[in-house]
């Protein structure tokens, strides 16, 4: 489990790479196909990068509080992008998003709130 911020980006580059290819037979100009491939190449190379540099670093004996996932974070971002994409459809969506925005970032801070308690608690802050 120690590769997992690798593999993602592994991961979303090799499926990037998967969507280059199937546009190049569509794409009719250079520079639609260029982009996405410069796209894929970047995350590759960084996750290739990433997983290098975690199997370089050594493990720490100390117990490290990082959640898996955090749903607060994801409602954060799917606020904002509900806002940006409101500019385009109208005010009643930009404050749909920052609604939703709020609520993720009400989130966010509970998650930090708790994190620093539970920390304290274990003496390791």
């Amino acid at each position: 489990m120690r590769r997992r911020s690798a593999i993602v980006l592994l991961a979303w580059g090799l499926w990037l790479g998967v969507l280059t290819a199937l546009q190049a037979v569509f794409a009719p100009k250079l520079i639609q196909f260029t982009m996405p491939a410069l796209a894929s190449a970047v995350c590759l190379i960084s996750g290739l990068v990433l997983w290098i540099a975690e199997l370089c670093t050594p493990v720490s004996e100390r117990a490290r509080l990082i959640s898996d996932s955090s749903y607060a974070t994801a409602t954060l971002v799917v606020g904002l992008a509900l806002a940006l994409v409101g500019v385009g459809f109208g005010l009643w969506l930009i404050l749909i998003g920052a609604g939703v925005s709020a609520l993720g970032l009400g989130g966010v801070v509970r998650e930090q709130r708790a994190r620093g308690r539970t920390l304290h608690r274990s003496g390791q802050r």
